[in-house]
């Protein structure tokens, strides 16, 4: 057999195991809620709008069947803003205070600050700035994996790859 067949025979092997492999992953899907957060210029306080937003996706999250639930706060700042650093870290701390008063245990809240620029600042309907400081993203630990909850009826996924 000569070189170059054993080698187009050994892409084909390669490239069917592949796809074996992909194939498992495609039925997974993507289960989290998440809250943005905008709030004033300068202001590290959240608003009842603030605490409306977080509460519902907390809400959610708690439908989950047997799981914890973690939480991630990118609480940030942009660079029009005074004294950002301060203001990353009061978000950081009064959106993390009011995650636990609604039940999130401290061990499962991480945090990550950032400094936001111009051009992150999103468009409202009416064409107006909207300069959001504050992201919580909330996802399930589970013990081992969690892909057992993309067949759960209790469970909504907010994606999932559709096989033909």
């Amino acid at each position: 057999m000569s070189r170059k067949l054993k080698t187009r025979g050994s892409a084909i092997v390669a490239a069917l195991a592949m796809s074996a492999c992909l194939y498992g992953i495609a039925g997974a899907c993507t289960i989290g809620e998440e809250a943005e957060i905008e709030l004033p210029f300068d202001k590290s306080a959240l608003t009842n709008a603030n605490r409306l937003a977080i509460a519902n996706a907390v809400i959610e999250a708690k439908k989950w069947p047997d799981v914890e639930i973690q939480a991630v706060i990118m609480a940030g700042a942009y660079t029009a803003e005074h004294d950002i650093d301060r203001l990353k870290e009061g978000r950081a701390r009064n959106v993390k205070a009011y995650l636990q008063q609604l039940g999130i245990s401290s061990q499962n809240i991480l945090i990550e600050k950032h400094t936001f620029t111009d051009e992150m600042v999103v468009k409202r309907p009416d064409g107006t700035p909207g300069y959001r400081q504050v992201f919580v993203e909330f996802k399930p630990i589970c013990k081992g994996s969690c892909a057992w909850m993309c067949d759960d009826p209790r469970v909504t996924p907010h994606s999932r790859v559709i096989n033909p």
